[in-house]
C-alpha cells in the first residue's frame, strides 16, 4: 500500500465534502459553528493545505476534509495538486454535525494507516542497519506491551508501565531504542524491529538477540522486580511465559 497512489474518486470517498453552512462541533468549547469557506473554491482549485494531521484538498471547484496520510498526500500530489496555505476546517479538534459516524470512521483508518507506515519504516530501518528477526517460536514466547500500558502493583504503590517506543513517529527516540535488549533479575526486554516492546523470562532468548544484530543498551525492565500486573488477562499471558 505504501508505493500506490489512489485516484481522485477514491480520495473524495475517502474524505468529508465541506460546504457553506455546514454545522461543525467544538466539543472543547460546547459550541456549534457554520462553516463559511465561500472563497475557498475559487481561489484554491487544484490545491491542498495541511494542520494537525488534517489535509483539504479543493478539486472540481469543491472542498473536502480527510486525515492526513501518506497515501493521501502522495495520491494530491501524483494528481498534479499543489500545496498552500489556507483555512482546513476539522483540524483543531472540531467535527461534522451531520457526518461524525464517517469523520471518525475516517480517522480510525488514518490511524491504523499510520501504524502500517510505522512498521514499514521501522522494517526498513532494520534491514538497512542488518538487525534480523528471531524465530516466531520465539517471539510467541515474549509478552508484548500494549500500547495502552500495562498497571502493576508494588510493594508501596501503583504504576503504568508502556512500551518503549509508544507513538507512530519514526524520530531518534526510534532510532536510539529499536534493535536493542536489556536485562534485570532474570528478566528481558527488548524493541523489535516491528517498534513493539517485548518482555521475557529468562536469558535463553539472548544468543538468538545477538545473532539477529541486537545488542545491550540501557532500557527500563518490567516486571523485573516483584511487582504484580494487575489486569487478570494481561496476568495470565504474563504467567504463562515459560524462561
Amino acid at each position: 500500500m505504501a508505493n500506490n497512489i489512489i485516484t481522485m474518486d477514491s480520495l473524495k470517498e475517502g474524505a468529508v465534502r465541506v460546504f457553506t453552512g455546514m454545522i461543525a462541533v467544538f466539543p472543547q468549547f460546547s459550541q456549534e459553528e457554520a462553516l463559511n469557506i465561500s472563497e475557498l473554491a475559487p481561489k484554491f482549485n487544484g490545491c491542498y493545505a495541511m494542520n494537525n494531521s488534517t489535509v483539504c484538498f479543493v478539486s472540481d471547484n469543491e472542498v473536502f476534509v480527510t486525515p492526513c496520510t501518506r497515501l493521501v498526500l502522495r495520491s494530491l500530489q501524483s494528481a498534479g495538486f499543489r500545496q498552500e496555505y489556507f483555512y482546513v476546517p476539522f483540524s483543531n479538534w472540531d467535527y461534522p454535525k451531520f457526518e461524525q459516524c464517517k469523520w471518525n470512521s475516517l480517522l480510525e483508518k488514518a490511524r491504523q494507516s499510520k501504524v502500517e507506515e510505522f512498521v514499514e519504516d521501522c522494517a526498513s530501518y532494520c534491514d538497512e542497519h542488518h538487525i534480523g528477526t528471531i524465530s516466531d517460536e520465539t517471539l510467541r514466547n515474549c509478552f508484548e506491551m500494549p500500547s495502552t500500558g500495562v498497571k502493576v502493583k508494588h510493594l508501596y504503590f501503583e504504576d503504568c508501565y508502556y512500551p518503549i517506543i509508544n507513538s507512530t513517529c519514526f524520530d531518534s527516540t526510534v532510532i536510539n531504542c529499536i534493535g536493542h535488549f536489556c536485562t534485570n533479575n532474570g528478566k528481558v526486554v527488548f524493541v523489535y524491529r516491528n517498534g513493539k516492546t517485548y518482555v521475557t523470562k529468562g536469558y535463553g532468548i539472548l544468543n538468538e538477540l545477538r545473532a539477529a544484530g541486537y545488542t545491550e543498551f540501557g532500557l527500563f525492565v518490567p516486571f523485573s522486580n516483584g511487582e504484580q500486573i494487575l489486569d487478570p488477562v494481561l496476568k495470565a499471558r504474563w504467567e504463562s511465559i515459560t524462561k
